[in-house]
């Protein structure tokens, strides 16, 4: 299930559509992708834990401990990328969430789904609440001058690194572009962190599923797997389509920053904290019964066994073709998912090869080894 979840990532590389077809692209992407897959990954890490958590359970070890290991070395995993490959890293915030789901280890599967749900629910009103506020009083706040200092000199300064980060981009030394990375990374992560409490709910309910015995006995739990797939299908599939109009129409209109707030971005704020998480819960359950009745894709399958490889693999590729060739503002959205389909086609073809030799990845064998404290084998035995 990992594998699909490498989607999303790809998927934020797309440039602002230009043209109807570049439109179409953004929209489907919006609708059937973004915040989708970041969701599924949330549910699957929370998922793990409870996977990892049992293990050290059953050997008398300290779960607590073997985590913390975990997350610490993720999160110095999340600070190289952010800084050295892609600023919407999505690692260090994981790891940050991890650090929180510590609290909640030793709790019953149901408080577990309970507390899920809460936050979830608690932030969706909250957020849609505010954004609602926010574009009620529009209107009714002067807006700033043209000459205010403070809003000329706040636009001169975005518009400025806009230009430098573009400029490094395309024709930049790296130095230049680490420091371009980096300031967009401050910015970035800065909103990033925020979803923390919202990444935690996913955590909790990947985590409830796994303790319960759901993810481990995905055949036992037939039934309720259908009714998720129908449920979150049937739900999120039209939930999720002003995730789609909000690319779109901010590509019609100039850029989504210029948009005045509307339904359309307080209805987004609910689809992206409360309609992806579902859409995602249903892609799961699916994906789940498909397997049951089909057996796993062994490509697919390979790519999610090394889905931390294949993630940091999928922003140093597409960093070489965007940044690296110098034709970083020259993609459209359509061009730019030619290169998501090549990158896939990597991936599918090159981690089933790498795991015939090698029992992990190479970042999740260094990962392992960090977190048990001690060298794991790495090749795999070939018979004589």
């Amino acid at each position: 299930m990992r594998g699909p979840a490498l989607f999303d990532a790809l998927a934020g590389e797309l440039a602002r559509p230009t043209s109807g077809a570049d439109r179409v692209t953004t929209f489907l992407v919006g609708w059937l992708a973004t915040g989708k897959f970041i969701s599924s990954f949330a549910v699957l890490f929370g998922v793990g834990a409870g996977l990892l958590a049992g293990k050290a359970w059953s050997r008398g070890w300290s779960a607590h401990r073997l985590l913390a290991r975990r997350y610490t070395m993720l999160a110095g995993f999340g600070l190289a990328h952010m800084l050295l490959l892609f600023p919407g890293d999505v690692l260090f915030a994981y790891a940050i969430t991890g650090f929180a789901l510590l609290l909640f280890l030793r709790v019953q599967p149901r408080t577990a789904w309970w507390w899920g749900v809460g936050i979830i629910a608690a932030l969706t009103v909250v957020t849609t609440l505010f954004v609602a506020l926010a574009a009620a009083l529009e209107d009714l706040v002067p807006q700033a001058e043209p000459e205010d200092p403070f809003t000329e000199a706040m636009s001169g300064f975005f518009d400025g690194r806009r230009e430098a980060t573009i400029a490094a981009y395309t024709d930049g030394s790296v130095g230049d572009i680490l420091g371009a990375r980096a300031f967009e990374a401050l910015l970035i992560q800065s909103g990033t962190l925020l979803t923390v409490p919202w990444l935690l709910g996913l955590f909790l309910l990947g985590f409830a599923a796994t303790r319960s015995g759901m993810a481990t006995d995905l055949a036992g739990h037939r039934p309720l797997l259908r009714r998720l797939a129908i449920g979150g299908l049937a739900v999120g599939l039209p939930t999720n389509l002003v995730l789609g109009m909000v690319g779109t129409v901010g590509a019609a209109t100039g850029t989504t920053a210029d948009l005045e707030l509307t339904w359309v971005e307080v209805s987004a704020s609910a689809a992206q904290l409360l309609a992806a998480p579902l859409l995602a819960v249903g892609y799961l359950a699916a994906l789940s019964l498909l397997a049951l009745r089909a057996g796993t894709w062994r490509p697919l399958a390979a790519v999610g066994q090394m889905a931390l490889t294949a993630y940091l693999t999928q922003s140093l590729v597409t960093t070489v073709v965007f940044v690296g060739l110098g034709t970083y503002d020259q993609w459209t959205s359509t061009s730019a998912l030619a290169v998501v389909g090549g990158v896939w086609i990597l991936l599918l073809v090159g981690c089933p090869l790498w795991l015939r030799w090698f029992r992990f990845g190479p970042v999740e064998w260094v990962w392992r080894s960090w977190t048990y404290r001690g060298w794991q084998p790495l090749r795999r035995e070939r018979a004589a």
